[in-house]
């Protein structure tokens, strides 16, 4: 019943083997470089919210890294479509499109495991004051679901690689920056502060950070995740079903 799902996701990781120490190591270059100049050069004196910075930037760092990991499978599946034909193969296959869909978002999610566990390593060395518990796990998974499905949806959309370029600059980089990652998004002014509520990644790194220094969840941003999950699952189904085979 799911030899699709299975599939996809078995080609995907057979081509992540070959590049595994690459992928782990550029997991952890960019984040050290923020938590360094960042964490470090404000040091942990400065406080947010009762928590101290190096700690809560290490949950927005943590956000961001495997936001980028997920969301990064559109390069993946766009270097399959444009130059291998390897996605040809998924859609001629006698499989519900749905499955090509779910497969890939699973491929999202293992990069993006793979970064978090990166994460674990700084915050051992750096002696950070973290918890990890079950609303932890559940948070980073639909986070990671969420734009693994982004992803999925921006590599489905595209014509050409100049195309996602173009998304990356408008929609990734400003969730990057302004969706509470670096500093808490009710720093910025009130009309900003209302704006980026749009993001998901607001809401996920909100709710990453508050299971991770011991805060409590807010409901509001469960239920957001929660409807973004539901309203992207839906488009990439749709999405898949109209794919052709280029």
């Amino acid at each position: 019943m799911f030899n699709g799902i299975s599939g996809v996701y078995y080609r995907e990781i057979k081509v992540l083997k070959t590049r595994l120490m690459r992928t782990i190591a550029a997991s952890f270059v960019s984040p050290a470089l923020f938590f360094i100049a960042f964490g470090y050069g404000l040091g942990r004196s400065q406080v947010y919210g009762g928590v101290q910075y190096l700690e809560f930037l290490f949950a927005g760092l943590l956000a961001m890294s495997t936001l980028n990991a997920c969301y990064g499978i559109s390069t993946d599946i766009n270097i399959s479509r444009f130059y291998h034909r390897i996605f040809d193969e998924y859609l001629i296959s006698p499989n519900p499109r749905w499955q090509i869909a779910a497969g890939e978002t699973l491929y999202g999610i293992t990069k993006g495991m793979i970064s978090a566990a990166v994460f674990f390593v700084y915050a051992a060395a750096a002696d950070l004051n973290i918890t990890i518990g079950p609303m932890f796990a559940a948070a980073l998974l639909l986070h990671m679901a969420v734009f693994s499905l982004l992803g999925f949806i921006v590599a489905m959309s595209v014509k050409n690689h100049g195309d996602q370029a173009a998304i990356n600059t408008f929609l990734i980089t400003p969730m990057t920056f302004l969706s509470g990652v670096f500093f808490p998004v009710e720093k910025m002014p009130a009309a900003f502060s209302a704006a980026v509520q749009i993001f998901p990644a607001t809401h996920s790194v909100s709710l990453i950070r508050s299971s991770l220094t011991g805060g409590t969840a807010n409901p509001g941003n469960i239920f957001i995740l929660v409807l973004f999950f539901v309203i992207f699952s839906l488009i990439a189904v749709i999405m898949a079903g109209k794919a052709e085979c280029r």
